[in-house]
């Protein structure tokens, strides 16, 4: 929608500084009525001089001047076009701006909440498989405190709404770790 209405305006640019210059290099142009009611636009006057009129005056052509001139309309329009491309890109940089900022506000969907318990689900009990016996205490603790984020693993998994909305805290004698709060 954007690149149509740049190109509009740039053919209507172009347009006006054609009509400037037919205007400006003096062309007669003359205008008249026939004997059918029928008006009529012309740059060499009728044979029957009936209700004549001329609608410009008429300038003696000058090649050089026309030449400058034309370089300059035609340096205005590319200048005018380069202005319309920079605007028009500094517009769409913007707009792709604003749709990354979105992306990265919006609130995660209920899949990516998901993948991402599931993920620091599975951390945790990778740390816990790679720690010694001795931070447990005994073998029981281990297993116990590994069954526990696996079977939180399971319930996410069997029922995310049922687990993002009934938190359960461990309660082990083993020391307890720092878990990141399991609502997000």
């Amino acid at each position: 929608m954007k690149i149509r209405s740049v190109k509009i305006a740039s053919i209507l640019v172009l347009l006006f500084i054609s009509l400037l210059w037919v205007c400006l290099t003096g062309a007669e142009i003359y205008t008249w009525t026939d004997e059918s009611g029928i008006k009529h636009f012309s740059n060499v006057p009728p044979a029957e001089g009936h209700n004549v009129r001329v609608m410009g005056p008429e300038y003696q052509h000058d090649e050089a001047a026309d030449k400058k001139q034309n370089a300059e309309e035609y340096e205005q329009t590319q200048k005018l076009i380069k202005e319309i491309d920079e605007s028009y890109e500094k517009e769409q940089q913007e707009k792709k701006r604003q749709a990354e900022e979105a992306e990265r506000n919006r609130p995660p969907t209920k899949e990516e909440k998901i993948n991402a318990e599931r993920d620091r689900l599975e951390a945790i009990i990778r740390d816990l498989e790679a720690k010694p016996l001795e931070y447990f205490g005994s073998q029981r603790n281990k297993i116990k405190r590994l069954g526990y984020y696996n079977y939180r693993l399971n319930d996410l998994m069997k029922d995310p709404d049922k687990y993002f909305n009934n938190p359960v805290g461990f309660e082990g004698n083993v020391k307890p770790l720092v878990e990141e709060n399991t609502n997000n």
